[in-house]
Parts: structure tokens; C-alpha cells; sequence
């Protein structure tokens, strides 16, 4: 216990050399907003209890999306029959969890459980409970995962889709165990204001599929809106601001916006919505580079936060609360940065931090979020790219544009696209070189910042590192996340500089890990050149993350991809003054299996289609698959999970300046029918 209360102290000691004097001053008065709020916790839980008029009577007049523009018949069968089967499994209080799986929520469903470690949190003053606690409350990815409510989104939709009064009821009935269960203020569900955010998304789009049901049950009205006004009013009392002003700002505004447009009749809904509309407005600039790129450094935070935007932007549009044509802009340029990080098969390179979580749920199986935010914005900037790149109009884009955006759809011609070329994103330090008929290659090279702000809290140590696929597959890959919790070792594992497709000084990190999501000395990128045609790209970067060392290190790293030979070459300059230690890490993708062929040769396999890998012969190579000692050789596709794939690292030191050479040739062959030819000449 007392390594525990030390480790806290620590952690806390290290945010508050993260902040300047004005966040202190803010964090202060939270505290004290905190300190009022605990005093009269119960006399606010009863005022929001308080019955309300009837919330239809302004969902009403709400033009909500595509779903007062489409009838039930108007849905295709096949989303139909998908929502109807996932409502029946929910009706049955089965949900699928995470890396859980499908599992069983019990009879009565225990909003303050957190089912991976079978704990019942307590009902403790929910913003003083420490969620990273896990010991105590187990993972919080899990006890929040539920009381987001989007589960209940399908229930409401099987109701709309089939007028039967049971999918109505079941929500219902578990709105009202939430309240019951999670008092104002009370418990996990209320412990910082994004979850409350999230859940207004939901309770707003729950509405409006009940919205024929609502009109004949009062008391069901007054329960959905007094817990608009709760969340409402707990969301403004605790905007994130300062070094927290990331992703959750964004959440957070987007929901009382939507809630605000909803709900508009609620006492001081007016003036909330007018904040949360400024708010959106400028943190669409701000946590934004000019070139589209997310500044928090993670693709799935990118997206999770052009889901929020969009939501908050159409419902804005459609109800006279549109939103300057500087968002619309940057909405854009941020959908061209996402499509440019898929494949040629629209599979997205990962980048960063990813914990699966949605802003919105509208389809089972749900789809992907890239397909969602490219075949949306194909309807929304009417670009035939993007409309090849989702390769589909997905359900989503369907209840967000209704019928007529399917139509606008299904009228671009995708063959007349434009490919998307090799791309720079200077200010975001992304770059991609991309090209080859035969095997549609595709190189992402980071060369830019750790992260959002003080706090950096979603980058990863990935300076120089690269991601590449070919013949519509992954090859070189960002190993993933796996976790948020903090005293796994593989938090901090998946994060570091080893667990990217770069090099490792010294065995040591380029950005040195300060807790789960913070750092303290942070590496910086530059570039240097960027050349691209129609026979090749070429990139060149260094970061100054091992200069902090007794003896500097500066590590410079030069692409150059021939379009078309198809071959890849890494050359590694590393320039210090005594000697060093380095290690050069490949992770492969799971699929992928890996032989060695001679002494520097590798072929990498995955489904019949061969890369060539020739490493520089100053080094020694060892993969790893599954290891915990050393830790490598794994990839998490999916939070809370994690399997084992091949990781190569080779070794070797340096002294002075010194390069080393890494060739990686698309050859596309079975390896054996490559192994009968000789290809000495590489």
C-alpha cells in the first residue's frame, strides 16, 4: 500500500511539473466546484429527479439527421435483419465485451461492475475515484464500456424498424436501473464528464427512434430528460481544458451540443449549446495541424474525434446552428489524412494509442470507423475518392444522410478518382510514398511530433518509424496498444521506441515514458528532405530523443522507394563521439512468416505474396515471437488483446558516425518458387 500511495504521489507530482501556473489556478477552482458539489450532491440528485414536461414535444421539431427522412420500409433488409438479431441477443442481456466476447450481463444488469475482474465498484463521489486504480476498480475500459448506453441504440432502433413495444420497454427498464444504480455523482459512470458526453450522444439518438413510443408514456419523458439535465449540467461545471483539452473537450461539447439542439426547451439549454458550439469551433482548429493531421499522434483518436465533429456539425446544419466554413474545411482535410493512412484495400495503418472506443454505434456488426467517416464524407464533400477508398456506402451514412445521401453515393463514380499519390503532411510529419503496379506499396514514415500538448498523452515513441503494405496486405506494422493500465508492463511496452519499426540507442526510449499517459523528456522530429515523382519517393528525417544521452546520438534515417524496380531502401546514420549500442526493430503483421535464407536475407510471407528483406551485415539478427524476456514479438489489433507475431531485431554498435543499409524488395513470389532463383544480385 505504501508503494502504491508513493507511485500516486509520484504520478501526480509529475502532472504538476507538466502544467503552467493557469492550469494549477484551473485545477483549483475544479476542486472547489468539486468540493461544493460533494456538500450537495443529494439536493442536486433530487432536483434533476423532479418530473418534466414530455422531451418529444422538441425532438419533434428537430430535423434529426436522415432518420426523419427514411421510413422503415426504406431500410434494407439486410441492416434490418442485423439490428433485429442484435436487439433480440440484448434483449437477452447479452453484450459483447471487448476482448471479452459475447457474454452474459446477468438478469438485472450491475451498471457498477466491471466485469473482466468480476469487482462491483463502489459508489464513492465519482470524481474523486481514481480510475487508474485498477486494483481497487479494476480496468475502467471495462466498468465504462456499458454505461455508455450504446448498446441500448439498437434496442430503440429494433423498435423503430419493427413498432414492437418490447425493444421499448427493455431500454426503458434499463434507463431507469442506471439512474437507480449510478446516482448524480455516484460511482465509475461519473467520474470525469466524457462519459456523461458519450452518453447524451446516445440518450439523443435513443429518443428519436423511440420517438412514437414516447409520445404516449409521460413518465418515460421525464426520465430521459432528467438525466440530459444531469449530464448537461455536470459536462459544463467540468469542461477538460488545459494539458486535458484533447479528445474528451471534443466529446464532451459535441454531446451537450446534440443535447442542446434535442432538449432545446431545458431551462439554460440555449446559452450551454451556444459554449459548446464556440468550443467545437475552436478546438477543430486547435487540435488540428493545417495539414488535416490530428495533433494527439494516434489515427484512431483522429477519427474518434471526427465522429464527435461530424455528429455535432450535421445536426448543426440541418437544425440552423451550421458551423463555420472553416470546420467544414478542416473536416475535410482531416478525412484526407485518414484516407490517406489506409491501404490500397482501405485498411488503415495504425498509428498511436487506440482503445476501440465509438462515439456512435449504428449498424451490427458495426463497420469500420474509416468506413464510416470516408463514405460519409464521399456524400458530405461529394469526392468520388473518397467514395473508392470506403467501398461502400455503410449504415451509418445512412441513418446520419438519410436516403438522398445514398443516392448522392451511389451517383459518384469512383472509377473517374483520382489514386491517392505519395502525400506529405509537413506540419503532422507524416509522409507517405506509395506506388508499384504490380504491388500496390504503400510506405507510411513518421517523422513528426510525440503528441498533443504538455501531456502527449496518446503518442508513442515512434520517431522515424515505418509502416508498409503491399498486394493489399500489412507487412510492417505499428504493433498496436493493448492496454491502458498502468501496472502492466505491456502499457509501457507497446509505447516505446522497441515496439516500432525504428531504432533503439542504448536500449532506451526516444521519449522517456513518465506514466501511462505522460512523459517527460520528449524527442523531436525534422525534416530534412522530401522528394517524390513518378519513378521515386525519397524522405529524410532525424530526432534529437537520444541527444539527451551523456554522449549524444543523432539518428538520421533516409527512405528511397524505387516505383519502379519496387524496392524499398533504409539507410540508418547514427553519429555520436564514443560507442553505443543499437538495435533495429521490424514487426511483422501475424499473418506474416518469416525465413531466413542466408546470413542477411529474410523473405517475409503472408498468403502466397513475398517481400525480401537484406539487412546490413554489421548487424545480427534474432526474431522473437511471443517473448516476455526480453518483451517482443507481439501486435493488439483490438484493446485487451494481444497475440504473438514475428518480430526481427538486429543488433550491433557503432563509434563515431556510422550508416547501416536495410533493402526491402516486393517480389510477390511463393518463397518457393523465389528460392529456385538466385537473386544475389539484390
Amino acid at each position: 500500500m505504501a508503494r502504491k500511495s508513493k507511485m500516486s504521489l509520484l504520478w501526480y507530482y509529475r502532472r504538476l511539473k507538466a502544467m503552467g501556473p493557469s492550469e494549477v489556478l484551473w485545477r483549483v477552482r475544479r476542486l472547489a466546484w468539486q468540493i461544493w458539489a460533494r456538500l450537495n450532491r443529494k439536493r442536486w440528485d433530487n432536483r434533476y429527479r423532479r418530473p418534466c414536461a414530455a422531451s418529444t414535444e422538441t425532438v419533434d421539431k428537430v430535423n434529426f439527421y436522415g432518420v426523419w427522412r427514411v421510413s422503415p420500409s426504406d431500410v434494407p433488409q439486410k441492416w434490418a435483419d442485423g439490428a433485429i438479431a442484435a436487439a433480440e441477443r440484448l434483449l437477452q442481456h447479452r453484450f459483447d465485451y471487448l476482448a471479452l466476447g459475447e457474454i452474459a450481463l446477468g438478469e438485472e444488469i450491475n451498471w457498477n461492475h466491471e466485469y473482466k475482474r468480476d469487482i462491483d465498484t463502489p459508489l464513492l463521489f465519482g470524481p474523486w475515484m481514481d480510475y487508474r486504480d485498477t486494483e481497487s476498480y479494476g480496468d475502467f475500459k471495462y466498468f465504462w464500456e456499458v454505461p455508455r448506453l450504446q448498446h441500448l441504440i439498437t434496442l430503440a432502433k429494433a423498435y423503430y424498424l419493427t413498432d414492437d413495444a418490447k425493444y421499448a420497454e427493455e431500454v426503458l427498464d434499463q434507463l431507469s436501473q442506471f439512474v437507480i444504480q449510478s446516482p448524480y455523482l455516484l460511482g465509475v459512470s461519473w467520474t470525469m464528464p466524457m462519459e456523461p458526453a458519450i452518453r447524451l450522444v446516445s440518450i439523443s439518438w435513443i429518443t428519436a427512434f423511440l420517438k412514437e413510443y414516447l409520445r404516449n408514456h409521460a413518465e418515460a419523458c421525464s426520465l430521459i430528460e432528467q438525466m440530459v439535465r444531469s449530464h448537461v449540467n455536470y459536462i459544463v461545471k467540468n469542461y477538460a481544458a488545459y494539458s486535458s483539452a484533447n479528445n474528451h473537450l471534443v466529446a464532451e461539447a459535441a454531446g451537450v451540443f446534440v443535447a442542446g439542439i434535442c432538449f432545446a426547451h431545458i431551462k439554460g439549454m440555449s446559452r450551454h449549446r451556444q459554449k459548446a458550439f464556440r468550443i467545437l469551433c475552436e478546438q477543430v482548429e486547435h487540435q488540428h495541424h493545417p495539414d488535416g493531421v490530428n495533433k494527439e499522434q494516434a489515427i484512431h483518436y483522429q477519427m474518434f474525434a471526427f465522429d464527435f465533429f461530424l455528429l455535432a456539425g450535421l445536426l448543426g446544419r440541418d437544425n440552423g446552428f451550421d458551423f463555420p466554413r472553416d470546420f467544414w474545411q478542416m473536416l475535410e482535410k482531416s478525412a484526407e489524412f485518414i484516407a490517406a493512412m489506409c491501404d490500397h484495400d482501405g485498411h488503415v495503418l495504425h498509428i498511436g494509442d487506440s482503445d476501440d472506443g465509438k462515439a456512435i454505434v449504428l449498424s451490427e456488426p458495426p463497420t469500420t470507423e474509416v468506413e464510416n467517416i470516408l463514405s460519409t464524407s464521399a456524400v458530405l464533400f461529394q469526392r468520388e475518392d473518397f467514395k473508392r477508398k470506403a467501398g461502400r456506402f455503410t449504415e451509418m451514412s445512412f441513418w446520419l444522410t438519410g436516403e438522398e445521401g445514398r443516392r448522392q453515393f451511389d451517383s459518384l463514380n469512383e472509377k473517374t478518382a483520382e489514386t491517392f499519390d505519395s502525400r506529405r503532411f509537413d506540419q503532422g510529419g507524416y509522409y507517405v510514398l506509395t506506388g508499384g503496379q504490380k504491388s500496390k506499396t504503400k510506405l507510411i514514415f513518421d517523422c513528426g511530433p510525440l503528441g498533443l500538448g504538455s501531456l502527449a498523452a496518446h503518442g508513442h515513441a515512434d520517431s522515424l518509424s515505418f509502416m508498409l503494405s503491399a498486394y493489399g496486405q500489412p507487412y510492417f506494422i505499428d504493433p498496436g496498444t493493448y492496454t491502458y493500465v498502468a501496472s502492466d508492463p505491456f502499457r509501457d511496452y507497446f509505447r516505446s521506441t522497441a515496439a516500432h519499426n525504428t531504432v533503439v540507442v542504448d536500449r532506451q526510449n526516444q521519449s522517456q515514458i513518465a506514466g501511462p499517459f505522460l512523459w517527460n523528456h520528449k524527442a523531436h522530429s525534422y525534416l530534412e528532405e522530401w522528394t517524390s515523382d513518378e519513378r521515386q519517393d525519397r524522405v529524410i528525417g532525424w530526432h534529437d530523443g537520444y541527444q539527451r544521452l551523456q554522449d549524444p546520438v543523432t539518428h538520421r534515417r533516409s527512405i528511397e522507394f524505387n516505383k519502379m524496380s519496387e524496392i524499398v531502401k533504409i539507410n540508418d546514420v547514427l553519429e555520436a563521439v564514443s560507442s553505443h549500442e543499437i538495435a533495429i526493430y521490424f514487426h511483422l503483421a501475424p499473418r506474416c512468416e518469416i525465413d531466413r535464407v542466408e546470413k542477411t536475407r529474410w523473405l517475409i510471407t503472408s498468403n502466397s505474396k513475398t517481400v525480401e528483406l537484406v539487412m546490413d551485415d554489421k548487424l545480427d539478427c534474432k526474431v522473437f515471437n511471443g517473448s516476455e524476456e526480453p518483451l517482443a514479438g507481439w501486435a493488439s489489433s483490438v484493446y485487451d488483446h494481444k497475440a504473438p507475431t514475428n518480430t526481427l531485431v538486429c543488433e550491433g554498435a557503432f563509434e563515431g558516425k556510422q550508416s547501416f543499409t536495410t533493402l526491402i524488395r516486393m517480389i510477390g513470389l511463393p518463397r518457393r518458387e523465389h528460392n529456385a532463383r538466385d537473386t544475389s544480385s539484390t
